[in-house]
């Protein structure tokens, strides 16, 4: 789950987004559900999307909430 900038939500002064320094990315796995080749798949689709990093455009965001932001808004993909 990705909540980044979204989450942080907007300085209440000047209404501007407030980005963090570091965008990460949380990976939750339930203990004792999955194999290790569930793992391993997981993995390999990780590092697949790092090697092709440059070429995942980005999104920007179409349509913001009132509450709950990082729930309920919708994002369009920003040509690379």
């Amino acid at each position: 789950m990705e909540r980044g900038a979204v989450s942080k939500g907007r300085d209440k002064e000047t209404g501007e987004n407030i980005f963090p320094p570091l965008e990460l990315v949380r990976l939750t796995i339930p203990r004792r559900v999955y194999t290790n080749t569930h793992m391993e798949y997981t993995a390999n689709s990780i590092i697949n999307l790092y090697e092709k990093r440059d070429a995942i455009p980005g999104l920007k965001m179409v349509y913001e909430p009132q509450y709950l932001l990082f729930f309920q808004s919708k994002f369009e993909q920003v040509p690379l």
